[in-house]
């Protein structure tokens, strides 16, 4: 019944506002005509009524002519993005780069100079050009705001790959780079200028039409837009004058299975719409009485608005005064009251860690200290938890110590997959006081399977985000977006010179600073003890880390040799397992770096 209130309610606003609209013989025309961007020099405006004499005599009037003066930005700055590229053949290698075919998908520019019509000198040992497109697309980061343009003739300096987010994928190369840029911005100046033309050269006295533009040409360079109908799809390139487009052919795709033509869906999503409306009316006509009837008179009441145009105003704000206070005690008299669910909240609830000195025997000299930190935190349905967990400092600086000088380099998949499996390897054993407080809660509450790993993940997900990073926690010393907005982010949290960009298990613990992939790995190590059909996801596209577990659980999971793993986000506080954000949900772009069994 309330769903019915609520849509009649929506009906009769629609109806107020289309019947309030003024006579259309009142209001004023106004001819709106399409354009199409051509490249075209000049255009053409005749001052139309304003007709001279000259001293001999004769008539003539003045055309404006309007020329488009091309003008050239040069740019110089810095640039930071992704590429993807084959591997070169050994007997083929040049320009000592283990990359033949190179394109750039993602970029994102920081100028530092902008010229006009006078290119940059050459700076440093250039990219190879011929591994660059003729035009590059790049996000301008100017003023903290960023602006979409097209970068011609780029030139790359300085050029150096980010080997931490290396993918190699059969022939392909996927990884991020930062480097050098020069180019120039296309752009074109109007500029005026006036010429006479005599009457008695024109055949009539009508006004002038610009004269036809000339026929674009295709740059053969892609925009990267493709437009698909059914099993064929084209291409948009850039004209000759870069500052236009154009579609190439249609191409026929005999393999294409998943067409999602507009007009399909158009036409089935319409087709739903018809049915759910004609359900509510079987289901809700009987019920809707005196209703149903004052939404037949206002439909009458439109059709003649003309005459009855103010009964219907006072009529329909009548009705709509009724509906509302008919809504208001729908409400009061349900029978299903709301019962919110707690959610966590992203704030810190342990107190200060307790430092306990551990003492020999018989010197009674310090040899140890013991971390002892309380936590309290709630599950997904609410139910509380509580308790103090126990490190060793020693146990601390060892892990710390390992981390510093283990002999692996991040350059590539497989040595940071070894990365974190020596340092889970490291810490698995340290963290008996942890293992004993989780031990103590299912004791306690009896918790399922399914339960004690909710408990286990939304401990995590309690503590407060920090970015945990390789180099110092200044802005100004990194390029990716995502990085820079962080820490210039009010209450910015961030650990710097930090080996790897990661916290081992056992620092986690000790100071609750840890970023994405600091966590999945203390939970990776944890499930592994308890014996979880566990996996450790990293994705080099997406920059994140998350938890997949083999449980019966529904939402979005990856499949692995018939084994299927629930994702879990454990950077965001209450997120349930399954539920993964649509802008890192490509299955395609998740790899797994770890795997318990």
């Amino acid at each position: 019944m309330i769903i019915g209130i609520i849509i009649i309610v929506v009906v009769l606003i629609i109806c107020w506002f289309s019947f309030t609209k003024k006579d259309p013989a009142t209001l004023p025309v106004t001819v709106i005509k399409d354009t199409v961007r051509t490249p075209s020099i000049s255009d053409t405006t005749v001052l139309e009524g304003e007709i001279f004499t000259d001293e001999n005599g004769r008539e003539y009037r003045i055309e404006t002519n309007i020329i488009q003066i091309p003008r050239k930005t040069y740019i110089k700055g810095n640039v930071s993005g992704k590429y993807r590229g084959d591997l070169i053949d050994e007997d083929e290698k040049q320009y000592n780069s283990t990359i033949y075919e190179f394109a750039i998908y993602e970029a994102q520019v920081t100028c530092s100079e902008f010229r006009e019509n006078i290119p940059f000198e050459n700076f440093g040992e250039p990219f190879p050009k011929e591994k660059l497109p003729t035009v590059l697309p790049v996000a301008l980061l100017q003023d903290e705001k960023l602006y979409g343009l097209n970068v011609l003739e780029p030139k790359l300096f300085a050029f150096d790959s980010i080997s931490k987010l290396h993918q190699v994928e059969g022939t392909q190369i996927f990884g991020t780079f930062t480097a050098e840029i020069t180019g120039y911005i296309l752009d074109y100046i109007p500029k005026t200028e006036e010429e006479i033309v005599y009457l008695d050269k024109l055949e009539t006295l009508v006004p002038l039409v610009p004269e036809v533009s000339r026929p674009l040409i295709s740059s053969g360079t892609e925009t990267g837009n493709i437009e698909a109908k059914g099993n064929y799809t084209r291409k948009e390139y850039y004209a000759t004058n870069y500052k236009d487009t154009l579609w190439g052919r249609w191409n026929y795709n005999a393999t294409t299975t998943n067409s999602t033509a507009s007009g399909c869906f158009s036409t089935t999503f319409t087709s739903i719409l018809v049915l759910l409306w004609l359900v509510f009316l079987v289901i809700m006509v009987p019920n809707m009485g005196i209703g149903l009837l004052y939404i037949v008179l206002i439909i009458l009441f439109a059709a003649f608005q003309k005459f009855f145009i103010w009964v219907f105003r006072i009529t329909g704000l009548l009705l709509f005064i009724v509906f509302l206070f008919g809504v208001a005690g729908s409400f009061n008299q349900s029978t299903k009251p709301y019962v919110p669910k707690p959610l966590v909240v992203n704030t810190p609830r342990e107190i200060k860690p307790e430092i306990t000195p551990v003492k020999d025997t018989l010197t009674n000299a310090v040899t140890d200290q013991i971390i002892s930190r309380y936590r309290s935190w709630q599950d997904y349905d609410g139910t509380p938890y509580e308790g103090k967990y126990t490190l060793k400092l020693n146990d601390c600086r060892d892990s710390k110590s390992f981390k510093n000088n283990l002999n692996l380099a991040q350059n590539n998949l497989r040595s940071y997959d070894e990365i974190i499996y020596s340092l889970k390897e490291r810490d698995k054993n340290k963290l008996a006081g942890l293992y004993h407080l989780f031990d103590s809660i299912n004791a306690s509450n009896k918790l399922s399977e399914v339960k004690f790993a909710e408990m286990v993940v939304s401990f995590v997900q309690d503590i407060p985000y920090a970015l945990i990073l390789e180099k110092d926690c200044n802005a100004s010393s990194y390029t990716d977006i995502f990085t820079r907005k962080y820490l210039l982010s009010p209450g910015a949290v961030c650990e710097g010179e930090q080996r790897f960009g990661i916290n081992t298990p056992t620092e986690f613990l000790a100071d609750l600073k840890g970023d994405c992939d600091t966590r999945t790995l203390l939970l990776y190590t944890v499930f592994s003890h308890y014996n979880y059909d566990v996996a450790l996801l990293s994705s080099e596209q997406y920059g994140h880390s998350i938890i997949g577990i083999n449980l019966p659980i529904n939402g979005t999971a990856f499949n692995y040799n018939n084994q299927r793993y629930v994702l879990w986000e454990t950077t965001a506080p209450n997120c349930k397992p399954g539920i993964i954000p649509p802008d890192i949900s490509n299955l395609n772009n998740w790899r797994i770096s770890l795997k318990s069994k």
